[in-house]
C-alpha cells in the first residue's frame, strides 16, 4: 500500500503486490522484503532476489532504458548478477536504499545494485566503471570477501553492516556522520569502500541489533556495567535534528555513542529490549516481553505514535499498542506487527494484525484514505489474514501473509467445537449446534470445517478493503454528544488533524468521516494543521451529511456494527428500543414513563415495526405475482410483544405452507437497516401521535 509503481498511483488499502500465478514467485514463498524510495525488493525460498517498481538507476537489476527514464515493473522480476561459479547464488535478506538495492547471501557475502552516488554501492573502482556510477547489474563486494556478514541494512544513501566477529563496517554519504568513522572521516563527502567502524564501542559493549536511518544510524547493544550489571540500550551516530539521537552529544554525533535518554527510560520503567528501527527523522525500539513499542525523534506527522507532533528527545510508549512482535520505520510513518493471540494461548507462530500510523498522503498506513494518524490504528482491511512480515519503504509498506488459504476451521470460535465432535463423536452432535446458535455462531458450519472462507486478503487480484470504520471515522467528528465516545475520538484526534478542502461544495473544513463517506466522489484537497476553536466541519450542517452522529444511530450501531450487513434483526428491536427510552420521552414532552407504560410504549412500537415490515414483504410477494394466494393480514398480537401475523387463504392452508408460529420466526429474522429504522422511527414516535 501507499505509492505505485507509477506516482499517480495510490494504493490507499492493502493490495496483492502481484498476481502470483503469473509472477516468477509463483509457488515460491516470499521469505523476506524491502522497501526503497520507489522500488521494492523480495526473496523467495528459494533464494532467489526478485525486484519491482522503478528501474530508472537499475535499482531492479534490469538494464536501464535510457529513452524511458521512467521505466517500471510492475510484476517482480528477477535480479540478474547475482551468481556463483555459474550458478545462483542464494540469498537469505534485502535491503533497500532510496534507489540502491543490497542481498545478503546465506555465505554471508553481499551483493549491491542500482543508484551509484556517493558511492553508495560499495564498490571498488574498475578502468571501464566509477565508484559513482549506476550498475543495473548485481556485484558482489569485493573488499568484505573476506568476511562473513551476519546482518545488513541501508539507510537514505549510506549502508551499514556487521560481521560473524562482530566488526562493523559502513560506506556511502557521510554528510552527517552517518558513516560512525570519527572527525577525520567529516572531510569527505563519502567513503565508497567499507570501512570498520573502531571508536566509540568498548569491549563491554556487545552488539545485538544494526538499523540505518535517512541520516542516522542506530545500535542496540549490550551493556555490561562497572557493577557487573547487564543492560540492553541503544547506542546511535549521525544527524542529531529532530531529536532523532535522543540527547546525545551533538558535538560527537560522528562517533558512536550511547543514547542515554533511551537507558533512562528503560531503567524507570524496567524494560528490555529486542528490536530497533531507525527511520527518517524518527527511531523505534521494540520491549522483549509485553511487546511494548518505544519511540523518541521526529514527530511532526505523529510518527511516534502517541497523539501529538512534536519532537521528542525522550522516547514516548506508542499508545494503546501492545503484544508487538516486529516493527518497521518508514520515512514519516510507522508500523507494528502485533500476534493476536498472546500469554497462555501464544503459539510458535506469529497469528499477526498490522498496525500503522503517521503520515499518508500517499496512502502508506493502507486505511482507505490519506489522512495523518497520530496513533496505531489497525488496518482492518488486513484483518482474515496472517502476516508474518511487514517492511516499511520511504512511501510505501507491505506485509508478507503467510498465503494459505483459511478454512472455517482455522477460526478459533469454532475450533473447540470440531475438537469435542472429533473426540466424542456424533452423541454431541445437536448439543454443540444448538449451542453454536445460542452463542451466535453458525451451526451449518459444523458440516463444513474444511470449507474455505469467502473475502480473505491477498487471495485475490484486488484492494483488500474493510467496510467497517475505525475509531474516529465513523461520524462527523463535530456533531459527536456522546461524552465516552468524544474524548476516545479528542484523544486520537490530539493537537492537529487531517482536514480537507472540497472544490465542488466549496467547503473549507470537511472532518475525515465525512470527506470518506459524504465527498468521496468529489475534489478534494488535503490539509494537516493545527485545529482552531472554530474550526467546525462545513458538511455536517448541510443535506450532504449521512454520517451526523444522534443518539438513535449511535444506540443501532451498537447492534449493527457486530453484524456483516450492518443490520439488525427485528428480534432485537425491543431491545434497542429500551435502550432508546430516554429519547422516547424527550418526544412525549420530557414527562417520565412508569414502568407499565414503558413496557406496553415498547411493546406496541416493536410491534407496529414488525407489521409494517410483514405487510411491506407481503406486498413484494404480491408484485412478484403470487396473487393466486390471496394473502391478508387477520391480526396482531399486541399483548406478548411479538407480532403473530396469520395468514388465511381462501382455499385452506395449503400443503407445504408455514404455520403461525414459523410465520412469526421468519419474520422476526427479518433484517432493517438503519436508514429504513430512522424513518419509521421519526414517523412512529411523533408527539402528537402518542399523547395520550
Amino acid at each position: 500500500m501507499g505509492i505505485g509503481d507509477d506516482t499517480e498511483d495510490l494504493y490507499k488499502w492493502p493490495m496483492p503486490n502481484f498476481n502470483v500465478d503469473e509472477s516468477p514467485l509463483r509457488s515460491k514463498p516470499v521469505k523476506h522484503v524491502a522497501g526503497g524510495a520507489r522500488h521494492s525488493l523480495y526473496v523467495n525460498s528459494d533464494g532467489v532476489v526478485l525486484a519491482s517498481g522503478w528501474n530508472g538507476h537499475g535499482q531492479c537489476g534490469q538494464p536501464i532504458d535510457k529513452s524511458d527514464p521512467n521505466t517500471c515493473f510492475t510484476s517482480p522480476v528477477r535480479v540478474e548478477g547475482i551468481m556463483l561459479q555459474g550458478r545462483p547464488d542464494f540469498c537469505k535478506e534485502v535491503q533497500c536504499g532510496h534507489a540502491t538495492s543490497y542481498a545478503l547471501t546465506g555465505e554471508g557475502k553481499i551483493y549491491s545494485w542500482g543508484k551509484g552516488l556517493w558511492g553508495a554501492l560499495g564498490q571498488d573502482a574498475e578502468e571501464d566503471m566509477n565508484v559513482e556510477d549506476d550498475q543495473p547489474v548485481a556485484r558482489i563486494l569485493r573488499s568484505l570477501s573476506a568476511q562473513t556478514v551476519v546482518s545488513l541494512t541501508a539507510g537514505f544513501q549510506h549502508v551499514v553492516c556487521i560481521t560473524y566477529s562482530k566488526r562493523i563496517y559502513t560506506w556511502g554519504r557521510n554528510n552527517f556522520g552517518q558513516l560512525g568513522l570519527g572527525r577525520e572521516s567529516m572531510a569527505f563527502k563519502f567513503i565508497s569502500t567499507p570501512t570498520e567502524v573502531t571508536s566509540g564501542l568498548s569491549i563491554n559493549e556487545k552488539v545485538l541489533t544494526i538499523t540505518a536511518g535517512h541520516d542516522h544510524t542506530l545500535l542496540l547493544v549490550q551493556v555490561k556495567r562497572p557493577d557487573q550489571r547487564v543492560e540492553v540500550t541503544v547506542f546511535g551516530w549521525g544527524c542529531t535534528a529532530n531529536f532523532r539521537l535522543g540527547n546525545v552529544d551533538e558535538r560527537m554525533h560522528h562517533t558512536p555513542q550511547e543514547v542515554f535518554s533511551v537507558t533512562q527510560f528503560v531503567r524507570t520503567n524496567n524494560i528490555v529490549l529486542k528490536d530497533i528501527k531507525a527511520g527518517g527523522a524518527h527511531s523505534m525500539a521494540l520491549e522483549k516481553f509485553n511487546g511494548l513499542v518505544i519511540a523518541w525523534g521526529g514527530g511532526q506527522y505523529g510518527q511516534l505514535g502517541h497523539g501529538h507532533v512534536w519532537d521528542r528527545a525522550d522516547p514516548v510508549f506508542v499508545t494503546g499498542l501492545r503484544s508487538a512482535v516486529a516493527i518497521d520505520a518508514g520515512q514519516r510513518h510507522s508500523l507494528a506487527l502485533v500476534d493476536r493471540i498472546s500469554g497462555e494461548n501464544a503459539t510458535s507462530e506469529t497469528d499477526g494484525e498490522v498496525y500503522a500510523w503517521g503520515y499518508n498522503e500517499y496512502g502508506e498506513l493502507g486505511m482507505g484514505d490519506c489522512h495523518v494518524r497520530l496513533q496505531a490504528h489497525k488496518l482492518t482491511g488486513l484483518t482474515n489474514a496472517d502476516i508474518i512480515g511487514i517492511a516499511a519503504g520511504y512511501r510505501h509498506s507491505m506485509c508478507v501473509s503467510a498465503g494459505n488459504a483459511k478454512k472455517i476451521r482455522d477460526l478459533r470460535e469454532y475450533g473447540e467445537y470440531f475438537d469435542l465432535l472429533h473426540d466424542e463423536g456424533m452423541l454431541v452432535y445437536d448439543a454443540l449446534k444448538k449451542n453454536m446458535e445460542e452463542k451466535g455462531l453458525n451451526p451449518d458450519f459444523l458440516d463444513t470445517p474444511d470449507m474455505v472462507l469467502p473475502d480473505q486478503p491477498g487471495m485475490e487480484n484486488k484492494p483488500c478493503e474493510y467496510n467497517g470504520a475505525e475509531p474516529g471515522m465513523q461520524y462527523c467528528i463535530d456533531t459527536i454528544a456522546n461524552p465516552d465516545e468524544n474524548l476516545v475520538i479528542m484523544a486520537l484526534r490530539g493537537t492537529y488533524e487531517t482536514t480537507y478542502e472540497c472544490i465542488r461544495c466549496r467547503f473549507h473544513h470537511v472532518c475525515m468521516a465525512c470527506a470518506r463517506h459524504c465527498h468521496a466522489q468529489h475534489s478534494v484537497r488535503v490539509n494537516f494543521k493545527a485545529r482552531k476553536y472554530n474550526d467546525i466541519c462545513q458538511c455536517c450542517a448541510t443535506d450532504i451529511c449521512n454520517v451526523r452522529w444522534n443518539i438513535i444511530r449511535h444506540e443501532f450501531d451498537k447492534l449493527a456494527l457486530k453484524e456483516e450487513d450492518r443490520c439488525v434483526a427485528l428480534e432485537f428491536v425491543q431491545d434497542l428500543l429500551e435502550a432508546l427510552t430516554g429519547d422516547i420521552e424527550k418526544r412525549r414532552g420530557g414527562m417520565p414513563l412508569t414502568s407499565k407504560q414503558k413496557e406496553d410504549d415498547l411493546k406496541a412500537a416493536h410491534d407496529a415495526l414488525i407489521l409494517k415490515q410483514t405487510v411491506k414483504d407481503d406486498d413484494n410477494d404480491d408484485n412478484n405475482g403470487n396473487d393466486d394466494q390471496n394473502v391478508n393480514v387477520e391480526s396482531v398480537a399486541v399483548g406478548a410483544g411479538v407480532a403473530a401475523v396469520r395468514r388465511k387463504s381462501a382455499v385452506g392452508k395449503e400443503e407445504g405452507k408455514k404455520d403461525v408460529k414459523e410465520e412469526e420466526e421468519d419474520v422476526l429474522k427479518t433484517r432493517i437497516s438503519f436508514k429504513a429504522f430512522e424513518n419509521w422511527y421519526a414517523i412512529y414516535f411523533v408527539v402528537d401521535e402518542i399523547d395520550e
